[in-house]
């Protein structure tokens, strides 16, 4: 028998409640920031993002949402709160998360 970790069963326990945010009237939904596909790592600097990467993130966590999203005109600071937010949501700042822990 074997003792193997299994990272599907923890991935679907693990799942949190989406992020939603309200703009303009509209609602968006984002997954948990912790919950993005691993492949946004290479496209951005999760422990000093620059106004790049955080709306590299934002892209990712919008998906099919970020033309509808992007087409509103948004300040950068509010852009700015929204990642705090959706990060807060979280509990954690995406570099100190307990899976990209930079210790």
């Amino acid at each position: 028998m074997s003792n193997a970790f299994d990272l599907d069963v923890w991935v679907a326990e693990s799942r949190q409640e989406p992020f939603r945010f309200t703009l303009s009237g509209l609602v968006f939904t984002m997954p948990a920031a912790g919950e993005l596909d691993k492949s946004v790592l290479t496209a951005v600097n999760i422990e000093s993002p620059s106004a790049r990467d955080i709306e590299t993130l934002l892209k990712s966590g919008l998906g099919d949402q970020w033309a509808q999203f992007d087409a509103i005109p948004v300040p950068l600071a509010a852009l700015g709160e929204l990642f705090r937010q959706w990060q807060k949501h979280e509990g954690a700042p995406l570099g100190e998360s307990s899976a990209l822990s930079d210790s």
